[in-house]
Order: C-alpha cells, then sequence, then structure tokens
C-alpha cells in the first residue's frame, strides 16, 4: 500500500509483435505492388505463345532452388509457396504421370505473380526480393486493342526484365517454324504498341528448348540465327536494351538431384540484376504517372518535376 501511495509507476505493457501471414497463393497485381512500395523488387515478366515455355522456365528456377544453391542465390523465403506447388505438381512423381510436364499458363482475369526472397552465397551482398510471372501472348494482343485491357495490366509497366520465349520445338518442325517466329514478334509488337515496356525495361528474346533445335540439326539451328537477325532490325530502335539468349530447361523430377540446369543459372542472373542506381534514374528522369494512377503518386511526380526546374 505505501508503494501505491508513494506512486510506484505501474509496469510498462509490452504491445505484442504483429505477425503477417500469407495465403501461399499466387499474388494479384495488387497483392505484388504491396511487396515493391516495402521494398526494391524486381518483377520478371515471360511471356509467349502457348507451349513456348513460360510455365517451365518458372517452375525450373523454382526447383532448382529447392535442390540448394542456384545461380549464386539461395532460397529464403516465399509468399507464394502454394502457388509455385501448383505449378510443379505435374512435374513432380507424386503427380502419378508417366512423364514430368508443367501446368499451361491460363488466359484469366487476372495476372498472376509469383515472389521469391532470394540470400545470395557471397556474404557482402544484400537479399533479393523477385517476382515472376508466366503471361500469354493473348493477354498482351487484347492489351494492344483495348484500352480497358490494357489500363488492367498497367502494373507491368513497372517489369525490369521481360522475356519472349519463341518455341524451340516448333523451330524443330519445318512446317511451324514460320508460324513460331511470327507468334513471338507479334507478341513483343503488342507489348509495344500497348505501351507496357518502359524505357529502363530490359527485353530478352529467349530461344526455349535448345536441345529440341539442335536434334533437328543444321536447317533448325539456321532459322533461328535468321530470327535473331530479323528481331534485332525490327525491334532494335523501339527496345533500348535488346538481348537474345538460348536455353533448355526442363526440370528434372524432385526425386532426381543430377539435373544440368540448361543455361537457365545464366539466364536468371541477368534477369535479376539490380537496374542502375537511383543517380542514374534521375538523369534519366521519371516517367510521367498513367491517367489510372494514384493521386498520392502523381504529386510526387509533379514535386520531382518542379525541383528539377526550380531547385
Amino acid at each position: 500500500m505505501a508503494d501505491a501511495a508513494e506512486g510506484t509507476e505501474p509496469a510498462e505493457e509490452t504491445e505484442p509483435e504483429f505477425i503477417e501471414l500469407f495465403s501461399g497463393a499466387a499474388l494479384s497485381a495488387s497483392d505484388a505492388e504491396v511487396i515493391t512500395l516495402r521494398s526494391r523488387t524486381h518483377l520478371v515478366v515471360f511471356a509467349g505463345a502457348e507451349g513456348s515455355g513460360k510455365t517451365t522456365v518458372l517452375t525450373s528456377i523454382y526447383e532448382h532452388l529447392n535442390q540448394g544453391t542456384f545461380a549464386g542465390f539461395k532460397f529464403a523465403g516465399s509468399r507464394t509457396l502454394l502457388g509455385f506447388e501448383e505449378i510443379c505438381h505435374l512435374n513432380r512423381l507424386v503427380s502419378g504421370g508417366a512423364q514430368p510436364d508443367t501446368q499451361r499458363t491460363r488466359l484469366t482475369d487476372e495476372t498472376k505473380y509469383y515472389h521469391l526472397t532470394l540470400s545470395p552465397t557471397e556474404p557482402a551482398t544484400a537479399r533479393r526480393e523477385v517476382l515472376l510471372s508466366a503471361m500469354s501472348g493473348e493477354i498482351f494482343r487484347m492489351a494492344r486493342d483495348s484500352r480497358e485491357d490494357a489500363e488492367r495490366l498497367t502494373f507491368l509497366r513497372r517489369a525490369d526484365t521481360i522475356v519472349v520465349l519463341v518455341d524451340g520445338e516448333r523451330l524443330a518442325t519445318p512446317a511451324q517454324r514460320t508460324s513460331a517466329e511470327a507468334d513471338a514478334a507479334d507478341i513483343l509488337e503488342s507489348m509495344l504498341d500497348a505501351n507496357m515496356v518502359s524505357q529502363n525495361c530490359r527485353v530478352e528474346i529467349v530461344f526455349s528448348k535448345l536441345d529440341r533445335i539442335a536434334a533437328a540439326g543444321r536447317a533448325a539451328l539456321d532459322f533461328g540465327a535468321k530470327t535473331q537477325e530479323k528481331f534485332k532490325s525490327k525491334f532494335g530502335v523501339r527496345v533500348q536494351s535488346l538481348s537474345f539468349r538460348r536455353i533448355a530447361a526442363r526440370p528434372a523430377p524432385s526425386s532426381v538431384s543430377d539435373n544440368s540446369d540448361g543455361g537457365l543459372a545464366d539466364a536468371f542472373v541477368a534477369w535479376t540484376s539490380l537496374a542502375p542506381s537511383s543517380s542514374m534514374d534521375a538523369q534519366l528522369g521519371q516517367p510521367a504517372p498513367s491517367r489510372d494512377g494514384r493521386e498520392f503518386g502523381k504529386f510526387g511526380w509533379r514535386y520531382s518535376e518542379r525541383k528539377k526546374r526550380d531547385p
């Protein structure tokens, strides 16, 4: 009682720590935007015709990280584990399939994003946040032809790297070579016409299933080389950073540890390399926000532009 009378201060109540829980499912554009607002996140978009290997490449990256160190990184977490497991299921022995397969990309009302937190093997390097998305070419054709569909894909303008896949299996088939080339060219052209490619975005044309192309012989390899030259001529002026690559990346069943990455490790390093520093971004200038952008973002852009004019 004496202590109470003397005004002893009550013990401080500690607030419980906030625990953030995730459903584990693939993210919508709005959910993905939350991640990009919290930390520097590298967005990689895979685009291509049906069967070109978009989802196969995405699942390959996840499976290689599951097996250990990959491309100088270790798996350090994900908000979309269930989403990854869903698209990887057909490639697993537990699925009961006779051959490994990959779930096809579906044309849905909303594009899905998959998240990875990566810990580099070099101790002095910081962790890296990555978002991956595999999209049908039809989505971009719709965005080109419809303003409403283009506005639905506004978040894609944040992409740091866009990978357009040319189906190597079709290139290996004489009757389908021309259409495989045309599909990839049409997809990239649709993205550019719909203003989906930012000035600082890296675009890479990837010839997938290299093993199929090589097995088809010299004619298929020569056609691939000519296709690359055509893309350089057609898009070199419209895309500031355009590069080319060939990969063969089918993930092995999860019980098999000896799995060549088919050039995927080098590709992943290039796709997720960090963008130029903020000083370089300042020199290039910030693009004006879209008409449907948030008012907060518009205010920030107006303030930045005013400061550049009146320092």
